[in-house]
């Protein structure tokens, strides 16, 4: 919705800017319409430039997601870090932590209703590392 949102205010921006070129209805139009005009290209470029980058790397994204899953499922579920001062444990579990919370964001980001678009939907296809 924040996209559309970026393109009904360039559209509105750009009907001020017609609407003071064909009627007098005052100079903050123009002025309002430029400014509107002008922000809105900027965000929409952006925009733009942002589903670009996203949608172009969803396999390249799903690939690191799964390798980053497996690997720690490996390491955990093979205790490899079972020694006799667990700071490597310490560190797998931090790791893992870190996959949970970055995987719910994204879960979570992807069904938004103002910013989804901007995540494509490849998140559920991923499940969470339970650990005790």
């Amino acid at each position: 919705m924040l996209f559309w949102s970026f393109v009904i205010l360039l559209i509105v921006g750009i009907a001020l800017i017609v609407a003071y070129n064909e009627t007098d209805i005052g100079e903050w139009s123009e002025f309002t319409g430029i400014f509107l005009t002008a922000i809105m290209i900027i965000a929409v470029v952006i925009s733009l430039i942002c589903f670009a980058i996203d949608y172009s790397t969803v396999d390249a994204t799903t690939a690191k997601i799964h390798t980053q899953y497996e690997s720690l499922v490996y390491q955990y579920e093979n205790d490899i870090y079972d020694n006799d001062n667990d700071l490597g444990k310490k560190e797998l579990m931090k790791e893992i932590q870190e996959y949970n919370m970055n995987l719910a964001w994204k879960k979570e980001a992807q069904d938004n209703f103002w910013i989804g678009i901007y995540y494509p939907n490849i998140y559920d296809r991923f499940e969470f590392i339970k650990y005790d």
